[in-house]
């Protein structure tokens, strides 16, 4: 029996809708030139790069100044554009919890997104949030898996897992998860019905 389901943040709950539009207009540069910059540097910041330490590469590659007031500025925005969740994935995050089961979300996700959950209108939406710059591991590093798993303290056949990545899906397998990929909320809800975790 399924008695946790831990959902992918970016790609599976937000769609990540103008992380690279809004802060480009915000600047004032060429979205497909800062989007380079804003992807060639995102898994260091997902493991642990300080604010200073991502941002600075990509104001400097546009043509900006990379001031601390720049920098906090871009910072706050990616992480408030990283947690707009849909509503459907509200509904279904609400749904599993209804259902009895546990609800966590594990995200490659820098600090300042950790930092933002604070003040989130979706933190209480999940019993527990693993962020990778904190936890200090990224997907599909199995000991993120792991380190969930010992956390939740259930056996890992107990726990499902949505992602929209295959190679994090992958890991989750290689953990012992019950692990499906992403395609869209719809398929979501029929594959969690499928395990019994949501009736039909």
């Amino acid at each position: 029996m399924i008695r946790a389901v831990v959902f992918d943040l970016g790609g599976v709950l937000a769609s990540g809708e103008g992380v690279t539009s809004e802060p480009a207009r915000l600047l004032g540069v060429d979205e497909e030139r800062f989007a380079e910059l804003y992807w060639a540097g995102r898994r260091a910041y997902d493991a642990g790069a300080s604010d200073r330490e991502y941002w600075t590469p990509i104001l400097e590659g546009v043509g900006k100044p990379a001031a601390v007031e720049t920098v906090q500025q871009l910072a706050r925005l990616d992480a408030d554009l990283w947690l707009r969740i849909r509503p459907e994935a509200r509904r279904l995050v609400a749904d599993v919890r209804e259902a009895g089961r546990t609800v966590a979300v594990l995200s490659n996700a820098p600090f300042n997104l950790d930092h933002a959950l604070l003040d989130s209108d979706f933190a209480d939406a999940a019993d527990y949030w693993f962020i990778s710059a904190s936890m200090g591991v990224l997907k599909p590093d199995l000991a993120t898996y792991l380190r969930a798993t010992e956390v939740i303290d259930l056996a890992p056949y107990e726990i499902a897992f949505i992602d929209d990545v295959p190679d994090n899906v992958a890991g989750a397998e290689r953990a012992g998860w019950v692990a499906h990929l992403w395609v869209s909320d719809t398929d979501t809800r029929a594959w969690l019905q499928e395990i019994d975790v949501l009736g039909d």
